[in-house]
């Protein structure tokens, strides 16, 4: 025991000392927050100008570990051995990037001679799905052309991805004589879900007809399913949500029948079918249900949080029966249900971060906890991913510094890049680590996907130089956006608690072509091998090594990047 009264220092000194030290022993600590580990441009103008500009808005990966990317773009831009021009105004761009090889592999735009744009992106095989709003009188999706309707009205497309190409395949309008756009895509086998808001007294979604619930200039929710038969993709059924102010969806998430949306509402009362949300004040975040019953779907719950000023959501995920939303909160105070968040800027009337968690119970969704991150500046999140019980959550920052847990983050300018995960323990959930990028400009992270141990951000920078940790990318034209695609990789996926110190496995060759060789350390113990792809998904079972050294077969597997679990660590392996 310390006797304070027998120490050589003044005992005032050694109790404030006492009392750190016990401090920092309940204190939680930051884990390492992992290094970027590649960065590079998107869509980077053929030429130096002003308006040359691209932003990435969605990403998605495929079971070989392929990135799909969407976004906007404006005059010539390059996408590794494609040229891309716009028409007029800003076009559409959907790239694949393949990580195993750092390349493009091919790149198509879409639009017209107005500002057309891409706002999201959804695969299913080698489907894939891109919805926003176009603005053009007509704009051509490959051979398909659409025709808009006075103002800005939605579309989605949808693609196929033969390897080495894509190419459109069907296109669908949707919308009236106001603004309408598509904010959110989803998909599970052939049906395409849709979100986002139409101003339109009516709106037309094929056959249906939607009405806004509000005056003229008013906007209403809208979620839509469409049916993709192959070559053609039509309307199914459209619901519709809102009040007689600014109500918008802006995430989308599916699970089997079960439809998830989140967005958020400005007027006093929203209707979720049966169910009515009242506001807080000001703009509020909702969370609603629907149960896809085929050629019809309804509303099964809708919750609301926020408080009294201004609280956006902007992501959403679910794994299971856990909900997560992600976005920002204006308000002193903002209440999750149980939790209640204090807004580190409010005097200033900035906006902090904030990730939540539901538990749908069927018929009801409840908020389970919530966590708040950021500073006396304005920070938003606005996106999400989950994996297993890890949530990964991307946006970007205006304060000097900006605390997440017990991480925190230094801004270089404007505003940057941030990208944090923290850890659901079920009842709690609490921010692990947090990473920055970014220059002195302003530089957002605005789409967020996971693909076995690496972590995929794209957004854009308007800097003229960005760092990613070590790597730093230029940007030739001054304050304009330009794409970037980063990733880095998360250490604690392939942690193992190992009893004692090994040498790791060696893999090799890698890339391998159609077998690669595993040689183990002295002392491992044998065990079967697992050979997954980029989701998880097992694609080939090897026995237990009877030596030091196996051979694993991989013929048949398509080029991509794979993980084999079983020896240690998992370890990456890219086939060729």
């Amino acid at each position: 025991m310390l006797n304070i009264s027998s120490s050589p220092f003044p005992a005032a000194l050694v109790r404030t000392l006492l009392a750190i030290f016990l401090l920092a022993l309940r204190l939680p600590a930051a884990a390492q927050a992992p290094a970027w580990q590649s960065a590079q441009a998107v869509a980077a103008a053929t030429t130096v100008a002003t308006g040359n500009g691209s932003q990435v808005t969605a990403t998605a990966v495929d079971a070989a570990g392929n990135v799909f990317l969407t976004g906007t773009f404006f005059s010539t831009v390059v996408l590794g051995g494609t040229t891309l021009t716009s028409l007029g105004g800003s076009d559409v761009f959907v790239a694949k990037f393949n990580p195993a090889t750092n390349q493009f592999v091919w790149a198509q735009r879409a639009g017209g001679t107005d500002d057309d744009g891409a706002n999201t992106l959804a695969l299913s095989g080698a489907s894939v799905y891109i919805a926003g709003s176009f603005r053009s009188p007509t704009a051509g999706f490959g051979t398909t052309t659409l025709t808009t309707v006075v103002a800005a009205n939605v579309f989605v497309a949808k693609l196929t991805d033969a390897g080495s190409t894509g190419s459109f395949v069907w296109a669908q309008r949707a919308g009236g004589t106001g603004t309408a756009s598509a904010y959110a895509l989803a998909v599970s086998d052939t049906s395409v879900y849709v979100a986002g808001f139409f101003i339109s007294p009516t709106a037309g979604f094929g056959a249906i007809t939607l009405t806004n619930a509000g005056p003229n200039g008013s906007s209403d929710v809208f979620v839509a399913k469409l049916s993709d038969a192959g070559p053609t993709g039509s309307f199914a059924w459209v619901q519709q949500a809102g009040g007689t102010d600014y109500d918008e969806a802006t995430a989308l998430a599916v699970s089997g029948t079960s439809v998830y949306v989140t967005g958020s509402f400005m007027s006093p009362t929203v209707s979720f079918g049966s169910t009515t949300l009242t506001t807080a004040g000001g703009r509020d975040v909702f969370v609603a249900k629907l149960m896809d019953a085929g050629p019809t779907s309804s509303f099964a719950w809708a919750q609301r949080a926020g408080g009294t000023g201004g609280d956006y959501a902007n992501a959403l995920a679910v794994s299971g029966t856990s909900v997560y939303v992600a976005g920002s909160f204006s308000s002193p105070t903002a209440g999750f249900g149980p939790a209640t968040l204090t807004n580190t800027g409010a005097n200033t009337g900035a906006s902090d971060v904030y990730v939540a968690k539901l538990t749908d119970a069927g018929s009801t969704g409840s908020f389970i906890w919530a966590q708040q991150a950021g500073g006396t500046g304005t920070e938003t999140a606005r996106t999400l991913a989950v994996s297993g019980t890890s949530v990964y959550v991307a946006g970007d920052f205006l304060s000097s510094t900006a605390g997440f847990g017990p991480a925190t983050v230094t801004n270089m300018g404007l505003s940057d890049v941030f990208v944090a995960k923290l850890t659901d323990a079920g009842l709690t959930g609490s921010f692990a680590w947090a990473q920055r990028a970014g220059g002195t400009g302003y530089d957002r992270a605005q789409t967020l996907v996971v693909s076995g141990t690496s972590v995929y951000i794209a957004g854009y920078f308007q800097s003229l130089t960005a760092d990613f940790s070590t790597i730093t990318l230029t940007n030739p034209n001054t304050n304009t956006p330009l794409g970037f695609l980063a990733t880095l990789t998360d250490p604690t996926i392939t942690a193992t608690a190992a009893s004692r110190a090994l040498a790791p496995a060696q893999l090799f060759p890698n890339p391998a072509h159609h077998t690669a060789s595993l040689r183990l350390p002295a002392g491992t113990a044998p065990a079967p091998l697992t050979l997954t792809d980029a989701l998880g998904r097992a694609v080939r079972r090897y026995p237990v090594p009877a030596g030091p050294e196996a051979a694993l077969d991989l013929q048949g597997l398509p080029a991509g990047l794979y993980l084999l679990r079983g020896a240690g660590p998992a370890q990456r392996l890219a086939v060729e």
